[in-house]
């Protein structure tokens, strides 16, 4: 990484930079210890975020006849990820 980021100049020198410190700052927080979390049984993929926006979203709140206002849907998303956290956890 550091070769990329001496032979990158200006904007792509700061976002390589900005990309390493986020790695190493998750590294030192422990949040990348696969086999840890992998032990403890927990998901590493993104495929249930990507179903619950799949079926929060695009299907119960878009569709024909269907408009939010910003604060509303805001509020929606947030009542439907506390009803499904609440769910998993019983």
């Amino acid at each position: 990484m550091e070769k990329f980021i001496a032979s990158a100049v200006g904007l792509h020198s700061k976002t390589l930079v900005k990309q390493r410190n986020y790695l190493l700052h998750a590294y030192r927080e422990e949040r990348l210890n696969y086999a840890k979390v992998l032990a403890s049984k927990l998901p590493i993929g993104s495929g249930a975020i990507e179903s619950l926006i799949r079926q929060v979203v695009n299907l119960r709140m878009k569709g024909n006849s269907k408009f939010w206002l910003k604060q509303n849907a805001e509020i929606m998303l947030h009542l439907r990820c506390q009803w499904i956290a609440s769910w998993k956890l019983a």
